[in-house]
């Protein structure tokens, strides 16, 4: 990460956690009595956040979207509060944790990279692997968008994406899995088939929702703890997944080699 880079995601980490749209308390039991927008009070930025990373309607076929172009994302969002507070549809908006609804999708929207504009929300198509680092694929228990639960078939699977095999999490992107999809619910998207996939670096192909991950920061120091910012040079994400396939051979092109998640199996299954 450049010095620059560095500085404006210091200033806009700092802004997130003065500005903090903190969860209320939950009243969901179960994942099925967890409303859309989670352990949240209705009309925050939290509430935002939470409704869209359970949002799962996409049109049409996915564009592809690369990593150089989620870097690219990343530097647009950081540029436009690379000075401070700005105000967006008549609010000020001090960070990109405080953007409620209006603002943030006017910030989000329209934004250049090399494959093309891009918008949260838009169906992407994203090939690469999963980060051979210590940090396998984990559920990311007790979050706020699924009430606080934490059972790991109530919580989202967290993982890292990178654009080469052999390659850590500084070097990826996050991508996840959540609880209410069907096939999370009958356990064929399975963290032991993704910890598989893992160890033995297959390429994978996930397609989503773009979504923007204002409640983290990009951390790219590799010695740094995750704690409770995970490593990744840009918090453009998939999320939710709608589509996650392994490649079961030698070569895999755009039609052919792909096979399902929830169809595939560890080999010695």
């Amino acid at each position: 990460m450049s010095r620059r880079a560095a500085s404006i995601a210091g200033v806009l980490l700092v802004t997130s956690l003065l500005h903090a749209d903190n969860p209320v308390k939950c009243s969901g039991s179960s994942l099925a009595a967890c409303g859309k927008i989670g352990c949240s009070k209705p009309g925050t930025p939290l509430a935002v956040t939470n409704s869209l990373k359970r949002t799962t309607t996409v049109d049409g076929s996915p564009t592809k979207v690369t990593f150089e172009d989620l870097a690219a994302l990343q530097k647009d969002v950081d540029d436009k509060f690379a000075k401070g507070p700005i105000t967006v549809a008549g609010e000020k908006v001090s960070g990109t944790r405080s953007m409620k609804a209006a603002p943030r999708k006017m910030i989000l929207s329209g934004l250049k990279a090399k494959s093309g504009t891009f918008t949260e929300g838009n169906f992407v198509e994203l090939s690469g692997f999963i980060a051979s680092t210590t940090l396998a694929p984990h559920a990311n228990r007790g979050e706020s968008v699924n009430c606080k639960l934490t059972e790991e078939l109530s919580s989202d699977l967290h993982i890292n994406i990178t654009p080469h095999k052999n390659q850590d999490e500084t070097q990826g992107i996050v991508v996840e899995m959540i609880p209410q999809n069907p096939n999370r619910k009958n356990q064929s998207w399975s963290k032991d088939k993704l910890k598989s996939i893992w160890a033995q670096q297959l390429p994978v192909r996930i397609q989503g929702r773009l979504f923007f991950d204002n409640e983290h920061v990009p951390k790219t120091d590799r010695a740094a703890e995750n704690g409770t910012n995970p490593k990744r040079f840009s918090t453009w994400e998939i999320h939710p997944i709608t589509s996650f396939e392994v490649c079961t051979s030698s070569t895999c092109s755009d039609t052919s080699g792909w096979k399902a998640l929830e169809d595939w199996s560890p080999p010695h299954q």
